[in-house]
């Protein structure tokens, strides 16, 4: 073999060995020698945040960390909330409000803060009512995860007025144009916050500080990063049907289920249980879902808001709207959660996986602008989206289509740049693309002029040392590293690493393009995040729309699936339900039964329902209660037909919500919860109440129930909407109750056949005389002889007999037995007979009933 193919060879090898080299040294060294600070943030990131988008927006779901701050002065009360996870500030424009605090309560049921934010000088009454809260009600907990305290007070210096208002003017919202000047800023703001609700702007300035001065969200960030807040938003209850955590869980409507795990329990692994929001919960996206809880937490009475949504779900179950139905659910299941992206953007910590959820949901948004376009513009929803819906989108979607190389990205785990986009940065990629060639021939060069002894050397790269010229460590070399014309650097696995004159130009020419492309890079990605936050506010509005979107179709196809009717909303005082049905109960059993309610000002609005245990009553009033707050949150209802009136709360007495902490009995939990309804319940209420007072002593039980009943009575046209279950039979055989035309005794229709009852779930008017609880024991597999026995004493109980012993023989037999033992001591001669053997023969036999 020639001295040239020997030397051709020796290149071989060397460009190969190069090519090896450069893919595993040269980036972690590039990444730790030549760092920024948002490539420091951007590894972060991926490093600790390991699970993906989508996994760490599923653990989220259900776990809303919210801050607020009150102010409460001068009888008006101002709020503000801080979503942590949207970074949004919501505002509640001053209210009105009483020593008991009713609308606070109702706040708090609903947002279910981890902190209160007060003033030190806030008034005593309110703090009082807060510190109450906490320990009766189990909306919050005693301290967040951070280890806070629920309660947190700062000096009244920082809810001043004027320092309040100069910390909202502060605020960098992304959607600001950032080169308004400080009076253009002023007028901008001013146009988004109601600077003449002072309250609510004492309790926002409030709050921002509290969160700059804890580091709310940005716990491990550098001090010049202050928290973000993306958006200003308002929020009010008073277009709200009302229900209270007892009403919720009384009816099912949310059920969490625990992990089965232990050693899982409290680590967020719980779960939707069988409830109503889980049977119609079918959102495809977790910004869906999140809405879809807040609606079923905030039913409405606001009849156009619910009609609105009414005729939503009407043209989404037309069966010739299928294939539109179908391609939204489908580009819903895309839209990802763009407030965690902003917020990632705003501290430069934005992933390659943010970049692609971010242009899927712009891409996705604009086909769904594209089908509601097409559709009908009478529903409100689709009216909404291709208003809002703006180029900000396309022009979104575009830039990071244009700039963004997503399938590189993703194959290098960082931001790579398209072609054609920067001439500077496309000379340097060919540059750098083109440098295995060029230093292979460099290798090439370098060979020939070294010694025959060296048959092998290779040009490699290192980021901050340069190019090196690597040669194999031979004997001859092993007595000294010199070589002539070569400068020697180290050695290391056996290669000696040099510097020729031509690596040093190398080094001169070409320089570290690996880290001023990674750098270059990284400055067009900061424009192009710059701009998108540009853009913050209409991709909230967009990511709002999707999710009202998500939620009417989710509505949709529950109907559809479990063929729900429309119900007529009135502003009448009325429900009228015919053939409803249980929405929970009828998914656990079949056929199920449905029943009708009628009630109104003109027909009785007070039903009394008796009835045998196990027949039914407990479904009817949950069933009833729940079609009515479903026609409230705009939804289909399970029934034939429904006409449904504007009511203004729901009253529970079924399910008592107990707990050691509270100190109260059963009885006085259910007492509070009856106590409730007769305080506040009014003309347009509810009032549901499953077998109140079988708590305590009979009399006094039926005593309480009968009173409360004649209360509203005594309303008259004022009395609620009341459906009362009882086994108190007294009530209707002693006429305890006055005629009324606003009471009706129902029951539920039975059958009795060769000493069976056979139960037809089928509620008829009139009253039952029993509630077979004897028959119910048995079906339940106690034991015959108790059931006859208890049988026995519940009719002796009816008769006003006395109850004897079960193992005495009764009155007849003893009365008999008395006749025959002084009918033979008649007749015995006390001179003749012996006395002691007549009681041992005759009466012992008598007594064990051997005679």
């Amino acid at each position: 073999m020639s001295d040239v193919a020997k030397k051709k060879r020796r290149t071989g090898s060397s460009s190969v060995q190069f090519a090896r080299e450069r893919q595993v040294i040269s980036p972690p060294d590039s990444g730790e020698d030549r760092m920024t600070s948002a490539d420091i943030h951007t590894i972060r990131s991926v490093r600790e945040e390991e699970p993906t988008f989508d996994q760490v927006n599923a653990i989220k779901d259900h776990i809303l960390c919210i801050y607020i701050s009150l102010m409460w002065h001068g009888g008006k009360l101002g709020i503000a909330c801080y979503n942590v996870d949207t970074s949004v500030m919501s505002l509640m424009l001053d209210v009105l409000e009483t020593d008991s605090f009713t609308f606070l309560k109702r706040v708090f049921r609903q947002v279910q803060p981890v902190c209160v934010v007060l003033s030190t000088k806030q008034d005593d009454r309110l703090v009082s009512v807060l510190k109450s809260t906490l320990n009766t009600e189990s909306t919050v907990d005693a301290s967040n995860s951070d280890g806070n305290q629920f309660l947190q007070f700062l000096p009244s210096i920082d809810f001043s007025l004027d320092i309040c208002k100069r910390r909202i003017l502060f605020l960098d919202l992304p959607a600001m144009p950032k080169h308004y000047t400080e009076s253009e800023k002023t007028i901008y703001l001013s146009s988004l916050v109601p600077f003449e609700n002072v309250n609510t702007i004492r309790a926002a300035g409030g709050l921002l500080k509290f969160l700059e001065k804890n580091r709310i969200g940005v716990e491990l960030e550098e001090s010049s990063v202050s928290v973000p807040v993306i958006d200003i938003q308002f929020f009010s209850l008073d277009d709200q049907l009302v229900l209270d955590d007892t009403a919720f869980s009384a009816l099912q409507i949310f059920e969490k289920e625990s992990h089965p795990s232990v050693y899982k329990v409290g680590q967020g692994s719980s779960k939707e249980g069988l409830s109503l929001f889980g049977i119609m919960n079918r959102c495809k996206s977790p910004t869906g879902s999140k809405l879809m809880r807040l609606w079923f937490l905030r039913p409405l009475r606001d009849l156009d808001i619910l009609r609105q949504r009414q005729e939503a779900i009407a043209f989404f179950v037309e069966p010739r709207n299928i294939e539109a139905v179908s391609t939204l659910t489908n580009c819903l299941k895309n839209i990802k959660n763009i407030a965690y992206i902003l917020k990632r953007m705003q501290r430069a910590q934005a992933t390659v996986n943010d970049w692609q959820a971010l242009y899927k949901t712009a891409y996705h948004a604009m086909y769904i602008r594209d089908i509601c376009r097409q559709q009908s513009q009478k529903i409100h929803i689709f009216q909404k989206i291709t208003s809002t819906f703006s180029e900000s989108l396309y022009q979104v979607a575009t830039l990071i289509n244009r700039i963004v190389d997503l399938d590189e990205s993703i194959t290098q785990s960082r931001f790579v740049v398209k072609s054609n986009v920067d001439s500077t940065l496309d000379e340097k990629k060919r540059i750098y693309n083109g440098l295995p060639e060029l230093m292979t021939t460099v290798a090439n060069e370098e060979l020939n002029e070294l010694s025959e002894d060296i048959r092998e050397c290779n040009v490699i790269y290192l980021p901050q040392i340069g190019y090196l010229l690597a040669i194999p460590l031979t004997e001859t070399l092993k007595s000294g590293y010199e070589i002539p014309g070569l400068e020697f650097k180290f050695i290391t696995n056996n290669v000696l690493h040099y510097k020729s004159a031509r690596t040093i130009e190398l080094d001169t020419v070409l320089g570290d393009h690996e880290c001023d492309i990674k750098d270059q890079e990284m400055g067009i990605m900061r424009k192009l995040q710059n701009n998108v936050l540009q853009h913050a506010k209409s991709l909230m509005e967009v990511i709002d729309l999707c999710a009202e979107l998500d939620c009417l179709l989710s509505l949709a196809a529950c109907a559809q699936e479990n063929n729900y009717v429309r119900p007529t909303l009135s502003e009448e005082n009325i429900i009228k339900i015919e053939g409803g049905r249980h929405p929970i109960q009828e998914m656990c059993c079949s056929p199920f039964v449905p029943n009708s309610t009628m009630s109104c000002e003109e027909e009785s609005k007070i039903k009394v329902l008796t009835g045998p245990n196990a027949c039914g009553k407990s479904v009817y009033l949950k069933q009833v209660a729940l079609i009515v707050y479903m026609a409230h949150i705009g939804s289909y209802v399970p029934a034939k037909s429904a006409v449904i009136g504007c009511i203004d709360r729901i009253y529970t007495r079924i399910r008592s919500m107990e707990s050691v902490s509270d100190g109260l009995s059963t009885f006085m939990i259910d007492v509070n919860q009856v106590a409730e309804a007769l305080r506040n319940a009014t003309s347009k209420s509810l009032v549901v109440v499953d077998e109140f007072g079988k708590g305590t002593e009979m009399v006094d039980g039926v005593a309480l129930l009968c009173s409360s009943l004649i209360h509203w009575i005594g309303q008259g046209k004022a009395c609620p909407h009341v459906l009362v279950s009882t086994h108190f039979h007294s009530i209707i055989h002693q006429h305890l109750l006055p005629q009324s035309p606003l009471i009706k005794y129902m029951t539920f229709e039975t059958l009795h056949e060769d000493g069976e009852l056979l139960f037809l779930y089928q509620l008829i008017e009139g009253h039952t005389n029993s509630s077979y609880a004897c028959h119910i024991a048995t079906l339940a597999g106690q034991s015959k002889e108790i059931v006859r026995r208890g049988s026995q004493v519940s009719e002796l109980i009816r008769q006003n007999k006395p109850v004897d012993r079960a193992d005495s023989i009764d009155s007849d037999a003893q009365i008999k037995r008395n006749q025959l033992i002084v009918k033979k001591f008649l007749e015995l001669d006390l001179d003749k007979d012996n006395l002691q053997s007549f009681l041992t023969d005759f009466v012992l036999k008598v007594d064990t009933g051997q005679m």
